[in-house]
């Protein structure tokens, strides 16, 4: 008989622009190495991509409401595509965004608390029994996230250009999605040295590894 293999870890790291997460969940996957992949968010997936390009962007006639379902559009067809078949495999998946920056920034960013039972419902439809194994929130104030975001090469998105009011209550968003998860969530300091947060972010990584 042929042993199948144990499914793979799914670690999701969120936060607000500048908050350092793509820089984090690339050093997750260098503690792992090949025993994982590295993915994000919105994207991850052909026609995902697709999507990415529209929401990131901005589109004639978009909405919030719009762009919260296009979020899950996207990522319906990322954890067909790639999550899920990858975590069958027996790899791990780091994911550079996910849900949470759905209940973060159209919920609490763009003030639409109203839709959060459409959240819930739609959370549990799309990723089944495939919910991630831990949520690393990376926190920081949003003062200190706008300099980091001025200081990078241009790589920005039409979330990062928000105002700062918008930032605050995205960065309230993400702790409120941390107590509503539970023990699932874990919120780092990101106003450290990197070397500071990913020793502890590879602390948390390690727990995870070992349920």
């Amino acid at each position: 008989m042929h042993r199948k293999n144990k499914q793979g870890r799914f670690i999701v790291i969120d936060g607000i622009g500048g908050c350092g997460k793509t820089t984090h969940a690339e050093l997750i996957l260098k503690h792992l190495g090949t025993k994982a992949i590295l993915t994000h968010e919105p994207g991850g997936a052909p026609r995902a991509e697709k999507i990415r390009k529209i929401l990131l962007k901005g589109y004639e006639g978009g909405s919030p409401l719009s762009d919260f379902f296009l979020f899950w559009a996207a990522r319906a067809e990322h954890m067909r595509e790639k999550i899920v078949p990858a975590l069958l495999s027996g790899r791990h998946v780091i994911s550079d965004r996910f849900d949470s920056a759905t209940f973060g920034f159209q919920m609490y960013g763009e003030k639409h608390p109203h839709l959060a039972k459409a959240f819930w419902a739609i959370r549990e439809a799309v990723l089944g029994k495939h919910v991630p194994d831990a949520y690393i929130i990376l926190d920081i104030p949003v003062e200190a996230a706008e300099r980091r975001r001025a200081a990078r090469t241009p790589r920005k998105d039409r979330f990062d250009e928000k105002d700062r009011a918008f930032q605050k209550r995205t960065r309230a968003g993400f702790k409120a999605f941390a107590k509503a998860i539970g023990s699932r969530a874990h919120i780092v300091n990101a106003n450290r040295t990197p070397e500071e947060v990913d020793k502890d972010i590879w602390a948390i990584v390690r727990k995870v590894l070992r349920r």
